[in-house]
């Protein structure tokens, strides 16, 4: 199936923003030496456990990108997350599952459509 230009720009700035969005909680950890985990390992533990169970969502959205299949994607995505955080993260993680709570949160398929619509107001050369 060919995918277009667009639908893997979408997707390529979908999975972006996630990863970036891990590295910013991850600067939030504490520092090495200090209680919990370390920023490395804060960035790692999301992006194992978090981001990348996410890409198949990701892919389902670039096909499905209206407002109301993204919001209500993006709502039982976070949901998912934040049951596996709390239920079979919980015996892994330990205190440590409340770093899910923010990266589930995202709502990561509405904020790459806006973006891709914003991109596309300023590339369009207009009448």
């Amino acid at each position: 199936m060919a995918v277009s230009r667009s639908a893997q720009g979408w997707l390529a700035l979908q999975l972006g923003l996630g990863l970036v969005w891990c590295g910013l909680l991850a600067l939030q950890a504490p520092a090495e030496g200090e209680l919990g985990p370390t920023g490395p390992q804060v960035f790692q533990m999301l992006v194992v456990a978090g981001w990348l169970p996410s890409i198949a969502l990701a892919c389902w959205q670039r096909q499905h990108r209206r407002w109301r299949w993204l919001i209500i994607s993006d709502l039982l995505g976070a949901a998912a997350l934040l049951v596996l955080a709390f239920t079979l993260y919980l015996p892994l993680f330990f205190f440590n599952v409340a770093w899910f709570l923010p990266l589930a949160l995202m709502p990561r398929g509405l904020l790459a459509e806006i973006l891709m619509r914003g991109l596309a107001r300023l590339t369009d050369p207009g009448p």
